[in-house]
């Protein structure tokens, strides 16, 4: 199952988060979200996982906390830990008996303590349904509706595909027939398309090449794919001496960028269980072959981008970005 947001959730007595779960699981359905919890109970725990979220990709958006957590630390000295980590998760403290004092710490430092809120178990599940709400603001975002649609599609993508290379073979030959049948025909039906727009096309680019420009960018891709329209623009360049590529070039764009770009745009991704790469997969049977080792340092080289390489990656887009404004502001 695909999740839209991950919470971790702190507390001593399995059978109140048991409840709670429940209660908070059919709020989320209710707004049309999925959440899931990862439950822990002992806080120091809670310590080395935030420091993977602190400096790996980030798994959980929300912490839920109970200040009581444990006679080894005092909430205090919890909060006064938290102060020391780089954490832009929203966390929510609970407690029956000590909100007042939750409150007091908070306020006397608020600057270093924001995305914190406080809670007793009264009102607890108005707070975290709040909080719920609030993150899930962030699936509508423009900034991230790209990435949403992306995630959403391409698990979908890894699901049919795998269901289709593991139960082919278990057809008859009568099913496998009708399954090629369905495949012939449209085959058939693209070529016959093809072959007449392409014939169309070099008719007209080998007597009078390129006449309408609006029509030749409107072609399909099958004729005329994203990477060529690219490398035409590079071409482009080359005759205008008022605009340069020098930082991130277009073959450098399409080569590493675009690639990583399809790499994560098309295939089931995970998150290592150290959280400091990403894993991709087209298949169940790669998904199975591919087991994330405890140890990091033991990652192949293959089927995972580090999130070194996701920094580069996203600094290199970044300074591509701003050519192509450039390259805007140079457009009459």
């Amino acid at each position: 199952m695909r999740y839209d947001m991950n919470i971790l959730w702190i507390e001593d007595t399995k059978a109140y988060f048991d409840e709670s779960k429940e209660i908070l699981e059919a709020f989320a359905e209710d707004i049309g979200i999925s959440i899931k919890f990862h439950y822990i109970q002992d806080v120091m725990e809670f310590f080395d996982m935030i420091k993977q979220n602190e400096s790996g990709f980030k798994i959980y958006d929300i912490f839920f906390i109970d200040y009581s957590l444990s006679s080894k630390v005092e909430g205090d000295k919890l909060i006064a830990d938290l102060r020391t980590k780089k954490l832009d998760s929203d966390i929510l403290f609970y407690s029956s008996d000590w909100e007042s004092e939750i409150e007091n710490i908070i306020k006397n430092d608020i600057l270093s303590f924001e995305g914190v809120y406080v809670a007793n178990k009264e009102n607890f599940d108005d707070k975290s349904y709040w909080l719920i709400k609030k993150n899930a603001r962030h699936l509508t975002s423009l900034s991230n509706i790209r990435g949403y649609l992306m995630d959403q599609t391409s698990e979908n993508d890894f699901t049919v595909q795998s269901y289709i290379l593991n139960r082919f073979d278990n057809l008859t030959q009568k099913q496998k027939r009708e399954i090629s049948d369905m495949l012939l025909d449209y085959i058939k039906t693209k070529k016959e398309t093809f072959v007449k727009q392409a014939s169309d096309e070099i008719s007209k680019l080998e007597e009078g090449g390129i006449k309408n420009i609006n029509k030749v960018m409107g072609l399909g891709s099958e004729l005329f794919p994203i990477h060529l329209k690219y490398e035409i623009f590079s071409k482009m360049l080359e005759y205008d001496a008022e605009i340069s590529f020098e930082d991130i070039s277009v073959e450098q764009y399409i080569t590493d960028i675009v690639k990583a770009r399809n790499t994560l745009a098309h295939k089931k991704l995970d998150v290592c269980k150290t959280q400091k790469y990403i894993l991709y997969y087209d298949t169940m049977k790669q998904l199975e072959s591919r087991k994330c080792p405890t140890d990091c340092a033991k990652h192949t080289d293959e089927y995972k981008i580090s999130i070194e390489q996701w920094d580069i990656i996203r600094k290199d887009i970044h300074r591509f970005g701003n050519q192509i404004d450039n390259v805007q502001k140079s457009i009459k």
